[in-house]
């Protein structure tokens, strides 16, 4: 769900909180191998690594990411890329509707940043996305895409993957409810509330991402684990 360069994803090490792991800047993720990663700390220094010849990041997953790892404990893991229909939808500056099953998973738990101040590329910026994001697993980022965040890479991805088609989704029934007049029956807040409790925890996302993972060394037959 890359587009270009225009993706990042970040993990934060394991052993050493203050640094993280990023993709390399220019490397597709269909193409992305382990050994393409490389750790870079708060200030932005690479500290382990990559390959000679890609020893380069997105510096503006470094600005939207190290804010974000700083300001959110919780957030180990953070995705945000300019995927089809979250970049869509985010043109409009709203929220999801509760519109079916999936979308209960970000009930109350997804924000809007409303303010386009062209790439992330200032720390005054990333603050304010910060802000924007608070203690929720998604962000809409107006006019740009999506961001979520995870304790595990795993949930974080899969909040990404499902926030896409979600988005995809409600363009969809949007779609159909100005051509045909039709009206989409939203849920109640009691069953949207009893639907979040129960499948938009961290476990949750977590097996769920698991799964996708699982998609993907089968299809790529485990040569991401170069």
């Amino acid at each position: 769900m890359d587009e270009g360069a225009s993706g990042h994803l970040t993990v934060r090490d394991c052993i050493d909180s203050n640094t993280f792991w990023v993709n390399p800047f220019g490397v597709p993720f269909e193409m992305m191998t382990a050994s393409d990663l490389l750790r870079i700390d708060h200030s932005g220094r690479i500290v382990e690594g990559g390959k000679p010849d890609c020893q380069y990041y997105n510096s503006a997953a470094y600005v939207i990411h190290a804010a974000v790892h700083h300001a959110r404990p919780d957030a180990n893991a953070v995705c945000h890329s300019h995927s089809h229909y979250t970049k869509a939808f985010s043109a409009f500056g709203r929220k999801l509707d509760m519109i079916s099953q999936d979308a209960c998973i970000f009930y109350n738990d997804h924000a809007v940043y409303d303010d386009f101040g062209g790439v992330v590329l200032k720390g005054e910026e990333s603050a304010a996305i910060v802000d924007a994001l608070k203690s929720n697993k998604a962000l809409f980022m107006v006019n740009h895409g999506a961001l979520t965040v995870g304790k595990t890479i795993e949930s974080a991805a899969f909040w990404f993957y499902s926030l896409e088609k979600q988005c995809q989704v409600q363009l969809t029934i949007d779609s159909a409810s100005t051509g045909r007049g039709w009206k989409p029956r939203i849920i109640s807040t009691d069953s949207a509330q009893f639907t979040y409790d129960n499948t938009a925890d961290e476990d949750s996302g977590r097996f769920e991402g698991e799964c996708l993972f699982k998609s993907v060394e089968y299809r790529c037959n485990s040569a991401h684990k170069e």
